[in-house]
């Protein structure tokens, strides 16, 4: 889908246009299916945006008007959708509860290509909430039942994703080299494909691991290519991730200066946003005065 390919270049308001267009056409048409999935669209791009009310309702409407035309597959991908929404609120009960509803629609239609990939996708956004409870030995398995189904589907290129989320258990494990060895795979599929909010994530992650082993030098070096790449799409929430990580570098190399200014940056892209990223940075730079 077009929209699709504008939002792998960091276009979300040629994005945004399409899938508003494509509403429009379903609506006329009567095609609820269709409209359906285009409100999932719009709110995974208010969401990818930091707009978060605006995705909630969206998400909500799909889900609505899915239960409503008896559309399984689109009720099931909003409320992966809005499970994922429910994780950047750090309410994981809540996002376990809707992904729980989500892979059980899935299960029971497993043998609908749509569906079994949607049950991958369910898949790893599980291990994605497991992560965030810290339970990392839940989420390799439920990243494993991810990959399986995608193998299966032979989806190589889906598989970015799951790559930086197994990194990210062995960064808090400790196994640096383990963590490195996936983010790279993962990097490597994002640039193959020309994903470029993903890369921003891929360059601000692979310096975060960089800061966690002490290797300052690496870790700017990949900071500042992920702040290049993302200054030159709109991709807010990725930005403000790396000017946070940024902070914490130089905070951690003394040079609060830097820190601060780093720091402000992204407090400024998340102050309009309603998501706990701006809580946390406020708190690093009440921190950061205090030491």
């Amino acid at each position: 889908m077009l929209a699709d390919v504008y939002q792998r270049l960091g276009k979300p308001d040629e994005a945004l246009k399409y899938y508003f267009d494509y509403a429009l056409y379903s609506e006329k048409r009567n095609n609820k299916k269709d409209l359906a999935a285009a409100f999932i669209g719009i709110g995974k791009i208010y969401h990818t945006q930091g707009e978060y009310a605006k995705a909630s309702d969206f998400y909500n409407k799909a889900i609505t008007l899915s239960r409503q035309n008896d559309d399984k597959l689109n009720e099931a991908a909003a409320l992966r959708r809005l499970a994922v929404w429910f994780i950047d609120k750090e309410n994981y009960d809540k996002a376990l509860e809707l992904l729980t509803k989500s892979s059980k629609i899935n299960q029971e239609r497993s043998s609908i290509y749509a569906h079994r990939y949607n049950l991958a996708c369910d898949y790893f956004d599980i291990g994605l909430v497991f992560i965030n409870k810290e339970d990392f030995a839940s989420a390799k398995e439920f990243y494993k039942k991810s990959l399986a189904i995608f193998s299966k589907m032979k989806l190589n290129n889906e598989l970015s994703d799951y790559y930086f989320n197994l990194g990210e258990v062995y960064l808090y494990e400790k196994e640096y080299l383990k963590a490195l060895v996936c983010y790279l795979k993962g990097l490597k599929i994002d640039e193959m494909q020309q994903n470029l909010p993903s890369i921003v994530s891929d360059n601000d992650m692979i310096g975060e691991l960089y800061t966690e082993m002490d290797n300052f030098g690496d870790a700017e070096k990949f900071f500042n290519q992920a702040l290049t790449a993302g200054k030159q799409i709109k991709a807010p929430l990725e930005l403000a991730s790396v000017y946070h990580n940024l902070g914490l570098l130089y905070k951690k190399r003394g040079e609060k200066n830097k820190a601060r200014e780093s720091l402000r940056e992204a407090q400024a892209i998340y102050a309009p946003l309603d998501t706990p990223d701006y809580q946390n940075v406020k708190n690093e730079l009440l921190s950061l005065d205090n030491t």
